[in-house]
């Protein structure tokens, strides 16, 4: 479970996230991260549905695709991507880039997170930080797909083509919460 100074780490995206506020800590009003990423890192092109995100960099350089456009964001700069708009980020500078994050409202935002970099820490992710099985990533997707969706596709499209993913990989015994990543006390 998130709790405010846990720190998790994907070493496919190169990200390690600190917790500073958690949506237990604020409510479900937000999740507060601070986020470190080593060059050649990157956060995949994805949209968040029913969230906002501000993002603020506290040190290095960071690329964002957004709108349409690409940009560059420096040291006390700061983006807000409101919900519904496709995004990526990119480390492409030989520094770490340093930047906090809120998300508003929290969801189950922390809890996919830490899923995700679970899978990544165990070799269970592509290059692209996905999970390389299609069935736990179907499980995933729909129940995490009110926090990170696909870009261009509108969700009930996206819900309707995971379902049955989802569904099967149940039967197979792939879960969206495993208790070694995020122990919320629900973990399966």
């Amino acid at each position: 479970m998130a709790y405010a100074g846990g720190i998790i780490e994907d070493p496919i995206t190169k990200q390690q996230i600190t917790f500073l506020k958690t949506a237990r800590d604020t409510e479900g009003e937000l999740l507060r991260v601070e986020v470190r990423m080593a060059p050649g890192g990157f956060i995949p092109r994805h949209r968040h549905p029913l969230q906002q995100e501000r993002v603020e960099v506290v040190s290095g350089t960071l690329r964002f695709r957004i709108r349409g456009r690409e940009r560059s964001l420096e040291s006390g700069e700061t983006l807000v991507v409101n919900p519904g708009e496709a995004h990526d980020v990119h480390n492409e500078s030989g520094e770490v880039a340093i930047f906090v994050v809120e998300t508003r409202p929290a969801l189950k935002t922390e809890r996919g997170l830490e899923i995700i970099f679970g899978l990544a820490k165990e070799g269970k992710t592509n290059q692209n930080g996905r999970p390389k099985n299609v069935l736990q990533r179907g499980i995933i997707a729909y129940e995490f797909m009110n926090e990170v969706a696909l870009p261009g596709i509108p969700l009930v499209v996206q819900r309707a083509a995971v379902a049955p993913l989802a569904a099967l990989g149940h039967l197979f015994g792939f879960r969206s919460r495993y208790s070694r990543y995020a122990d919320d006390g629900e973990s399966l």
